[in-house]
């Protein structure tokens, strides 16, 4: 049956004196085509082409009405980041998750490139392509070592890792990915939403995940030094590797120690005592080396292309 609500006008992108009426779901908006075809190579296509007559009830004002198969709320987005300047701006300034994940999509359909860029911009920031930035970059999404970034979460991570996909954005997927991952408890709800290839792909990226901390924290085996009589640091080995060796079991959130493999050093929680400068040193530099390992092979985790590749088709964007 077909909707008989009456499409709504959406006022702030409603110019009387504009000549082209756009229709997405239930909303339109009147802008100029002459702009919009200034942008984008489709829509420059889409209004030069000849048209056949339209129907009555195919114009408003005048004004030939073009229906765009997309969402309205993604199309306010991207048309409100072409006509107004102040809006879509470039990382740092805040912005909704949705906004960049609908001024992405549709940049990317429509073909306006510098759009597109921008979006990526405030993606790029949370999901880099070097441990040293995915380090040290900030999430969205809450986590134990993560902070709030400019980006404001009002989706689940699930559709920015679609979005991503869709418009081949792949160098992102790595570091999205395993944040996803991480960030989700085996027993979370969130799995109930996945696609059967998402869950598969999960599922196997988390047993990755496991043997990962194996390998990063497998520095405990060769502590403490030879020379080393601190009753501190075997105790703190000790207990350390004894959550290494449980971890697994204990990701259901009473864990005492989150061992994220690509975390901070193990031994940087809370604690009275600590190792000696020795034992520090020794460890700190096998399991900076045993991150960078995990880190090299994040993208197989995913089957993705290594990342020589995905730098390749980032900086081939960035040339576009």
């Amino acid at each position: 049956m077909a909707n008989s609500t009456a499409p709504e006008r959406v006022d702030y992108l409603w110019f009387p004196d504009a000549d082209l009426v756009l229709r997405a779901e239930n909303s339109m908006f009147r802008v100029s085509s002459g702009i919009l075809a200034a942008r984008s190579s489709v829509f420059r296509d889409m209004t030069t082409l000849p048209q056949p007559m339209p129907l009555e009830d195919e114009t408003v004002d005048g004004c030939i009405v073009v229906r765009l198969h997309d969402s309205a709320a993604e199309a306010k987005c991207f048309l409100r980041a072409i006509f107004d300047s102040s809006f879509f701006m470039p990382p740092p300034s805040t912005v909704l998750l949705t906004t960049v994940i609908g001024v992405m999509r549709l940049a990317h359909k429509y073909h306006i490139p510098y759009l597109f860029r921008r979006a990526l911009s405030h993606l790029d920031v949370l999901y880099p392509t070097t441990l040293s930035e995915f380090q040290t970059s900030t999430s969205p999404f809450p986590g134990p070592f993560r902070k709030y970034h400019h980006i404001i979460p009002d989706a689940e991570p699930v559709s920015l890792v679609r979005a991503v996909s869709e418009v081949g954005a792949l160098w992102l997927l790595p570091a999205a990915y395993y944040s996803w991952i991480n960030e989700l408890p085996p027993s979370s709800d969130a799995f109930n939403n996945l696609q059967p290839d998402e869950l598969r792909l999960c599922w196997a990226a988390q047993l990755q995940c496991i043997r990962a901390v194996g390998i990063t924290y497998r520095f405990l085996r060769n502590l403490p030094g030879s020379s080393c009589n601190s009753t501190d640091c075997i105790d703190l080995i000790c207990h350390a590797q004894d959550a290494v060796d449980h971890w697994s079991e204990l990701q259901n959130g009473n864990s005492a120690l989150d061992l994220d493999p690509l975390g901070p050093w193990i031994f940087s929680y809370p604690s009275n005592r600590q190792l000696c400068s020795m034992c520090e040193t020794v460890g700190r530099h096998l399991f900076i080396e045993a991150q960078k390992q995990v880190w090299e092979h994040l993208p197989g985790m995913f089957a993705l292309p290594m990342w020589k590749q995905l730098i390749e088709m980032r900086q081939k964007v960035s040339m576009d």
